[in-house]
């Protein structure tokens, strides 16, 4: 019998409305397949999009609420210990749930860890080689109790986006983006407009000191950009090599650090660790 149940939050297009499976599948089928028999693994179901960008057209905010709704759910059906795995939008699903969990039952589960891969609202520093921090600004504090690990790579601008990066405006603007609820797209974007709530809003001058620093931001962006988009450029007829490209899609298929271990890899180390405890306490009762 499993001794820990792991609940797995995908990204952006990863999961869909109507989504009824309970295999993990995209980039976290990778963290669970390096689990052993002590963990039953489940898919958290939710409209995974941003807008345009993935089936449903739902906006960012829109969808991750929905996907704190069927996680909160699944981590209530869930007695025992719990991990829950995040991968990009997973993490801030994962990340908005958590505050609204209280002890000591935490809604009935003992969740014993957290796993974040490319967490959009990366706190700076809590990943070797990450100055930056998450595009979308800071998160909802993880309660201290609950040990938490995040993997990101340095050049993944979703978890590692530049201080001042033009990325953060975008991801400012377009966190509502849905052209189904264009209205409120458009209402919310004249708030931000009007509050001047930008994430860069204290680091943007009209000055010509301030241009010379926007020619920087601008070149940081497009190198930012370039790691996020593929490594082929299809442009018509022609095909791009982009050698920095796929970092954001890069951590079940690339070696991370000098371990030679991949991101997805690292993480499973990391649970398998954090479950040791709970399984000697098991069977020592």
């Amino acid at each position: 019998m499993a001794e820990v149940t792991v609940l797995a939050v995908g990204g952006t297009g990863e999961s869909h409305v109507g989504d009824d499976g309970a295999r993990v599948r995209g980039l976290l089928s990778a963290v669970t397949d390096e689990l052993d028999s002590r963990f039953d693994s489940r898919w958290v179901a939710y409209p995974a999009s941003y807008g345009p960008v993935a089936d449903g057209g739902l906006s960012f905010r829109h969808s991750t609420a929905m996907g704190v709704k069927a996680l909160s759910t699944e981590i209530a059906q869930s007695g025992g210990p719990v991990m829950l795995i995040g991968y990009s939008q997973g993490c801030t699903v994962i990340r908005a749930a958590l505050p609204t969990l209280t002890l000591p039952t935490l809604n009935g589960a003992n969740i014993i860890g957290v796993g974040l891969i490319s967490d959009p609202q990366q706190p700076a520093g809590v990943v070797e080689g990450c100055e930056g921090h998450g595009v979308a600004g800071d998160g909802p504090e993880v309660q201290p109790w609950i040990p938490v690990k995040w993997i990101g790579h340095p050049q993944d601008m979703i978890c590692n986006a530049s201080d001042d990066s033009y990325i953060r405006d975008i991801a400012d603007l377009t966190r509502w983006m849905s052209f189904s609820q264009a209205r409120v797209w458009a209402r919310k974007v004249w708030e931000l407009l009007r509050s001047n709530a930008f994430q860069n809003a204290q680091k943007t001058r009209f000055s010509p000191k301030q241009w010379r620093t926007d020619l920087r931001r601008i070149r940081t962006a497009f190198l930012e950009v370039l790691g996020y988009l593929p490594t082929r450029l299809n442009l018509n007829r022609f095909q791009l090599q982009n050698p920095r490209g796929g970092r954001h899609i890069s951590y079940a298929i690339e070696p991370l650090d000098e371990s030679g271990l991949t991101g997805c890899e690292l993480l499973a180390s990391w649970m398998k660790i954090q479950a040791s405890g709970v399984g000697q306490h098991i069977h020592a009762a």
